[in-house]
């Protein structure tokens, strides 16, 4: 089906982020295809395909499978499954279904289990189990019904004999065993009842676009067949009943706990049971720590302060000598996996494993209290229906909604500790152990549970909140009785402080204190909070006034204890080459209201902090970095302050701590970052001054930040540090891949560069990437720029951004800044260059590249600096000042944007991080051979966030009304320039680079949508179809399009002598076969005129008269085409020598008549041009051009007719043969006198003379197929524009 239109990457495009199971909302993806399988309909009612695709968004790739039924006609009842429709070129209009969804597909897979067949390729294996394979074959279509709702994968019921059918579709695909598949099939091996009968799968292959060599190949599940249980209910639905109505769930509940008991039995028996060596003891108890703390950072400000119990059980944990045996287990284990039926009791579902986890951990061995402990907290969650819902749904006086929710707290946490107490039970039976809710291992797992809970209930369902809240208090609770020896009979820690102090006293015994979250028995629940955390007002109030929580002396207990640090994270900081230095340095609260101050200064003699209240002698604590401490001014803060330092011989200084500040990016900044969506990126990342007010004065200082995800640390050296990178170690913003720091005092235009320590454990100096300045060339660091310059081009904006410029005037001027006139700065240039320009009468400069490139034999066109214009000709304000007069001039200016690849030079973007990054890693679409340079990784959402970024920047920044994309073929197709092994096709089999096609399209529409009037130029030589087409429908979105095949197919009839000249006039028309598929612009432009090409002048036959005479006619015959013009400066005066950046133009030819007079039919061709609507109002209408005689190449003669919206013509005639053509009749739209507008043989442009005498007569009489005609004398080698008299 790979002759759909639309495609089916396409369809797909669009159905994917529709579905729930799809792994990448919301991300930018690109998706290729690794591998797939077609199906046999033995009925040829529909062909049958499954497509594994790899879905690629930033760092993350998911491989996901997509099974696709194609149909001739419409299936109604597979309405909602359609994936859309599409046209095949032989087979006709063809409807895409969801094969999931298609009973013909199911019976097709159904069977291939069943006949346990492989596919012709050998990639997929159908394999049945359990008397499946003796089934009767499914030659009808078997009836199927689609589940709904299902997060990760598609079930589909099948109602058939002899036993109802469930296959499961897995969507998003892992390589190796499934978990669900392995376990489920061993326990139906070994008889087990306690799950449904597992009676076959498929497994299939695909590529592993992880692979380095793209070729390996994985193997994994596609697809699972179990028997389905009818007239079920899932234990939730049951249990949440039963909690909602405190109905009975005791005998239910222990028989669930048999059940699970039972399970366990089970695994350990197929997998294997065994006691963990002492590595897996300690990763297993390293890695339940590490879940905790992840979790409580975001948990703790919901749960309240209980950091030091919660460091208690975490020290307690620690400390465990010995585990349970580990063994296979559930691990995802809560009531909605187990159903309930009349006929087979409960049955435990769905062994996946927990869903974050990586899909390789979910079969490690793990303890089965995890399990136990994952049912308890779901049965919680059952009884906490009665206080959500309960409430919801409870009526009554307002008076008396307090004692209501006190009844139900009691009759949930009544219902919970009965139902857990018969789970306990059936599981303690079944398996003859007991199970201590006293021991640090259940609460650890519990407190584990119940905190991922609250994460998730934070993320997604506030008003759940309370439910495992409460679990996680109950628990820190319990811990901070443990930690102080008292039971709930000594004291009560509702209304006490607990003792700073404490001696924690060994308690043994199993009831020594309140079970976690269960009590011993349902008698002994006393208030709701035993079992179901209520919101602070749904709480029982304590007797005491909440005051009484506080204690009456408040002061924080003054000492000497810094907070600890490890030595060799001390060691690290000191080297610079922590990855947290801001966690270690400056100033931290703990939580006896004691102030920690850290700093860096290695060499120093003494420091002393600071502060409004005094001052503080640190003491120096490991390799340069000085510690002290000191109380805070107010609670909860720590003080503004500043370092005096000193030093050997010198007096003491005063500094900032660059470590006591907050970064500079806020948390919308990293997300943006993140997704790419960052369109003022410039404004974070790089190096941009702030200014803060503080209580010791005004801070002023730079936060530098930049993205470097792959590094292990980074610095920043330059002028402010003595150029030691240790001491400004900068931090990173998590998996935003981004580090900042921002440091005080640093001043506009000092000069930096960052150190990035790679995974690789090298050091790498590096240019800031997104520098807005920089140091002269050769020199290669990074400048701190402050813009201080204010545009007065306001009229000319305003009037931009209502005018049309795809079909308003453009004549645009190219110019080499450098060598336009040797020697002149931003500031220079832009009194000349505006002058000249504004007398020669163009509407447009186009500067070639001005970002900063070391090279300049690269004319700009290899750029390490994107955002910095390059400071061999100042400052950037200087930039802003060129721009700012040609506006004020009249003049547009146009930017040459280079996005298609870079140098690489070992200290700019090449492999900044010491692994690719910025550009793509694969080397046959990452590296340009042409050119000796990388491709940017288009498909990355950072470096398209970087690149799109850039354009926005020099189009709001420095006001530039346009950007002309440089070399977009190279861009739009894979095998670009390659030889037929050295390049990789698409997803898709293609040769167009898809990811490369919707940064363009991204880039266009953001252009055009935050800065009107600007116009986008495609540099695209190739028949790449829809290159001005809009985004919407389809197109790549530019404004306009270099005519590449106009400018080589003029150029190379006009190279041929006149007498030849007569069979090649085809290439003087063709070019209209094609002028109104795109919106173009006819470019003459520097490529035309270096690499041993010679001046547009020198290409011309002839001798030197001939010469001047065709470039004139040339240029005249180019202002009247349809489409938008541009000329190389230097060819508006016939420049002889080939163009060099070393050497300036040949001005001194202006003085000379002949060269004059090509300036001067330039600026007169300008004057006609901006002044005659005819030539740019319907540039791109084909009703605005009409040939008069294109067919008369034997006498190298064409005219043709240019209209404007109002009917008003130019006529233009060209003769390109070497003699003048009299009596030269020509038809003509109407009778009457026409104005010799142009003559290019004028003898003021250094012409022979020869024409009409300014004037030309129409008669009556069809001609040409033109109503009118006249008779003329057109000039040797000479252009003619005619214009109506008083029109």
């Amino acid at each position: 089906m790979t002759q759909l239109m639309p495609s089916l990457p396409e369809l797909l495009t669009t159905w994917l982020p529709q579905q729930r199971w799809f792994p990448a909302k919301g991300r930018d993806v690109t998706l290729d295809r690794v591998g797939g399988i077609r199906l046999e309909d033995p009925a040829g009612r529909a062909e049958l395909e499954v497509h594994i695709v790899a879905v690629s968004s930033g760092h993350r790739t998911d491989i996901i499978s997509v099974p696709v039924s194609y149909h001739s006609s419409e299936v109604p009842e597979l309405a909602g499954s359609l994936l859309g429709r599409a046209q095949h070129q032989q087979a006709g209009e063809r409807w895409l279904y969801d094969g999931a969804a298609d009973p013909v597909f199911v019976t097709a897979w159904l069977e291939m289990m069943r006949e346990q067949s492989s596919s012709l390729d050998g990639h997929t294996h159908g394999v049945a189990l359990g008397g499946f394979e003796n089934w009767p074959p499914f030659t009808a279509t078997v009836p199927a019904k689609l589940m709904k709702g299902e997060q990760s994968n598609t079930s589909v019921v099948v109602p058939v004999e002899p036993s109802q059918l469930i296959v499961k579709f897995y969507r998003v695909l892992a390589a190796g065993e499934s978990p669900d598949v392995e376990v489920s099939a061993k326990l139906t091996a070994a008889g087990s009842r306690d799950v449904p009968a597992t009676l076959g799968w498929v497994t299939g292959s695909w590529r592993d676009p992880s692979a380095n060599d793209g070729g390996a190949w994985v193997t994994g599940h596609l697809s699972v067949l179990r028997e389905f249980i009818p007239n079920s209910e899932d234990a939730w639905r049951t249990a949440s009943a039963a909690a909602l109505s405190s109905s009975e769930f005791t005998a239910e509940a222990e028989e669930l706990g048999a059940v699970t008991g039972r399970i366990h039995r089970q695994l350990a028996e197929a997998f294997g049971s065994q006691p963990p060596t002492a590595a897996e003891r300690a990763e297993f108890l390293e890695s339940l720590g590490n879940r905790i703390r992840w979790a409580w950072k975001e948990a703790r400000s919901y749960v309240g302060e209980y950091d030091e119990p919660l460091e208690y059980l975490l020290q307690q944990i620690a400390d465990l000598e010995i585990l349970p045996n580990l063994q296979r287990i559930h691990a995802d284990y809560h009531l909605g996996q187990v159903l309930k039926s009349g006929s087979h009791g409960w049955m435990v579902l769905d062994f996946e494993g927990e869903p974050l986890r990586p899909a390789e951990e979910r079969s490690v061995p793990d303890v089965p209290l995890r399990d136990v402990v994952g049912m308890l907290r779901s049965i919680d969650y059952a009884a906490g229906v009665a206080m959500v819902e309960g409430a919801d749904g409870a009526d009554g006086a307002a008076g008396s909604g307090f004692r209501d929710q006190q009844r139900r707290g009691l009759e949930a946490a009544r219902w919970a500790a009965t139902a857990s107490e018969a789970f306990l039970r059936g599981y303690e039976k079944e398996t003859g152990t007991q199970i201590n809710r006293s021991d640090p291992l259940y609460l650890a797992l519990w407190l584990d549970k119940a905190l991922y809970e609250v994460v998730y209930e934070i993320r997604n369902r506030p008003a759940w909140i309370r439910v495992p809240v409460a679990a996680v208090r109950q628990i820190l609770e319990q811990a901070r009785k443990q930690a102080h020896g008292t039971s709930s009979q000594e004291e009560n820690t509702v209304n006490k402080t607990p003792r700073p102090d404490p001696a924690p006293q060994n308690s043994g015994a199993r009831n020594s204190t309140p079970e976690p979250a269960l009590p011993a028995q349902p008698g002994a629940v006393v208030s709701p909070e035993a079992a179901l955390p209520a919101e602070p007002q749904d709480a029982v109030v304590p007797a005491e006034p909440l005051d009484a929580v506080v204690p009456a002396d408040t002061t924080a207990p003054v000492h000497r204890n810094p907070l600890p640090v490890s030595t060799d994270i001390l060691q690290a900081v000191s080297e610079g080459r922590y990855y947290q230095p801001h966690a270690i340095l400056g100033a931290h609260l703990d939580d006896q209201g004691l102030v920690t101050i850290r700093a860096l200064r290695p060499l120093a003699k003494a420091v002393t902090a600071v502060t409004s209240a005094g001052r503080v002698d640190l003491a120096h604590e490991h390799n340069g970095i000085w510690v002290g401490t000191l109380p805070a001014d107010r609670p909860g803060q720590v003080p503004d302050y500043r370092l005096e330092v000193t030093y050997d011989g010198l007096e003491p200084q005063l500094f900032d701590d660059p470590y006591r500040f907050l970064p500079s990016l806020g948390e919308i900044d990293l997300h943006l970052i993140g997704e790419g969506r960052h369109e003022k990126l410039w404004t974070v990342l790089g190096a941009n001054l702030h200014h803060y007010k503080s209580v010791l004065g005004d801070i002023d200082g730079v936060s530098f930040a930049v993205w470097a995800p792959n590094a292990q640390s980074v610095r920043v050296k330059g002028d402010f540090n003595g150029w030691n990178g240790t001491l400004n170690a900068m931090r990173s913003l998590g998996g935003s891949g981004v580090w900042e720091i921002f440091i005080p005092d640093v001043q506009p235009g000092a000069r930096y560069k960052y150190e990035i320590l790679g995974s690789d454990g090298v050091w790498r100096e590096k240019a800031d990437p997104m520098a807005q300045g920089t140091e002269v060339p050769p020199l290669t660091g990074s400048r701190v720029v402050e813009s201080t310059y204010s545009f007065q081009d306001a009229e000319w904006m305003e009037a931009r951004a209502a005018r049309d410029p795809h079909n308003a005037p453009m004549s645009v001027y190219e110019v080499h800044l450098g060598s336009w006139r040797l020697g002149l700065d931003y500031r220079q240039l832009a009194e000349q260059l505006a002058e000249y320009v504004t007398w020669q009468g163009f509407t447009h400069v186009e500067f070639m590249p001005v970002a900063e490139h070391p090279f300049g034999g690269s004319w700009g066109y290899q750029i390490t600096s994107y955002f910095a214009p390059t400071a061999r000709f100042g400052h950037p304000d200087d930039f802003r000042y060129l721009v700012d007069k040609l506006h004020q001039a009249g003049i547009g200016v146009i930017l040459d944007w280079v996005p298609g690849h870079f140098p690489k030079d070992e200290w700019a973007l090449a492999k900044f991080d010491g692994q690719t990054l910025y550009e793509h890693g694969d080397p046959l679409r990452g590296e340009q051979p042409d050119w000796g340079t990388l491709i940017f990784d288009y498909g990355r959402r950072e470096v398209r966030n970087f690149l799109v970024a850039n354009a926005i920047y020099w189009l709001e920044e420095f006001h530039i009304d346009g950007l002309r994309v440089d070399a977009v073929a190279s861009m739009l197709y894979l095998d670009y320039s390659r030889p037929a092994d050295q390049w990789r096709p698409n997803a898709f089999g293609g040769r167009e680079n898809l990811e490369a096609i919707s940064f363009l399209q991204e880039v266009n529409a953001t252009a055009y949508r935050r800065v009107p009037g600007i116009v986008m130029i495609a540099e695209e030589s190739t028949a790449f179809p829809g290159v001005t087409q809009p985004t919407s429908s389809g197109g790549l979105g530019f404004g306009l399009k270099w005519n590449m095949g106009w400018m080589h197919d003029t150029l190379e009839y006009m190279s041929e002598d006149p007498i030849n000249r007569m069979y090649h006039h085809a290439k003087l028309t063709f070019s209209l076969v094609y002028a109104y598929t795109e919106n173009f612009l006819l470019p003459i432009s520097h490529d035309e005129v270096v690499h041993g090409k010679g001046s547009l002048l020198r290409k011309m036959p002839g001798d030197r008269w001939q010469q001047l005479a065709n470039l004139r006619a040339y240029l005249a015959f180019q202002w009247a085409h349809p489409g938008k013009q541009l000329i190389f400066m230097g060819t508006e005066f016939g420049q002889e020598a080939e163009w060099s950046e070393q050497y300036g133009l040949d001005w001194y030819l202006t003085d000379t008549p002949q060269h004059k007079g090509v300036q001067l039919l330039v600026r007169q061709l300008n004057e006609i041009y901006v002044n005659t609507p005819a030539l740019f109002d319907r540039d791109n209408e084909p009703a605005g051009f009409q040939w008069i005689n294109e067919n008369d190449g034997a006498r190298n003669a064409l005219s043709f007719i240019r209209y404007d919206h109002q009917g008003n013509p130019l006529v233009c005639i060209a003769n390109f043969a070497g003699t003048p053509h009299e009596n030269f009749r020509l038809g003509l739209p109407w009778a009457g006198e026409w104005v010799e507008a142009l003559n290019t043989d004028a003898a003021e442009f250094g012409g022979s003379g020869v024409g009409n005498m300014g004037v030309v007569t129409a008669a009556e009489g069809a001609c040409n197929g033109q109503p009118a005609s006249a008779t003329l004398t057109i000039p040797p080698l000479g252009v003619l524009y005619l214009k109506p008299k008083d029109v």
